[in-house]
């Protein structure tokens, strides 16, 4: 099913947070077109799931099970993104290389234990980085921050520095989209600076005329199932396409298989060689 952008842009309203732009010509309306023939990719590898797609240039949304694609879920380590955003523009790092001490405690993930950048922090997923930066920046500027970044419900609570893990923050595939999307065009509150330094930091891999930017994220907690996601943007020239993915994981070993979807289907779709 394809439809034009006005009936779109009433569901991103109605689940708030993501804030389309106002509608501009006829040929530049935003098209959504559901393609459940993606859920082929899912399926070959034993996982279920939604893929959401915006490509750039034709403004066209696909969605791998639209239903799903609007479901908000805990955004786990894909928050780095947004917390990285905010630990450059508060000063709480100066640039992507600033150093964070490590403090010593042995975690369970060897690449944690030991002096992190922002950048290794991104690339390792160091949560004890991220909740330095979010203790402080501070519970009352962390939830500014989500608001005016309009990133998913927005929700900061009820600690400080674990509200994307196990808190009250959620966001959907398309809110994921929608976020990266206005941070490649300019429309956060942030300077040139942070954009430039994020963007560098977030590059996970390029090629011949290509460069894939990208964060993985799983959430589990007692209260949730876990949770794969796969989020960011490939682009190819002048072209972005955005992705974000999500699936169910019931068994860790799904884990490893949410870039190769990712890829599988961008390829299906035309956007990756």
């Amino acid at each position: 099913m394809t439809f034009i952008r006005p009936l779109f842009a009433a569901l991103l309203l109605v689940l708030g947070g993501c804030k389309p732009s106002h509608a501009g010509p006829a040929d530049q309306r935003e098209v959504w077109d559901d393609r459940p023939a993606l859920l082929q990719h899912f399926k070959a590898r034993g996982a279920t799931g939604t893929l959401v797609v915006l490509d750039s240039q034709d403004r066209r949304w696909i969605a791998a099970d639209s239903r799903r694609a609007f479901e908000r879920f805990l955004p786990a380590s894909t928050f780095k993104i947004p917390n990285s955003l905010i630990a450059l523009e508060s000063g709480v790092a100066t640039d992507e290389n600033q150093v964070f001490a490590w403090d010593g405690k042995e975690r369970w993930l060897k690449d944690w234990n030991r002096d992190q950048t922002l950048t290794s922090a991104f690339k390792v997923s160091a949560v004890w980085v991220h909740q330095h930066i979010a203790r402080s920046v501070g519970q009352a500027r962390m939830q500014q921050y989500l608001r005016d970044f309009r990133y998913g419900n927005a929700v900061a609570g009820p600690k400080v520095d674990g509200f994307w893990l196990d808190g009250d923050l959620r966001i959907s595939a398309v809110e994921q989209v929608d976020f990266l999307r206005r941070f490649n065009e300019g429309r956060l509150p942030i300077s040139a600076r942070t954009e430039a330094a994020a963007r560098r930091l977030m590059l996970r891999d390029s090629g011949p005329g290509y460069r894939l930017y990208a964060k993985t994220g799983w959430a589990g907690n007692d209260k949730d199932p876990a949770l794969g996601w796969f989020v960011g943007w490939l682009e190819r020239g002048e072209r972005r396409t955005y992705f974000a993915l999500n699936i169910d994981l019931p068994r860790d070993e799904l884990g490893q298989q949410r870039e190769p979807i990712v890829r599988a289907a961008l390829k299906d779709l035309g956007y990756l060689d």
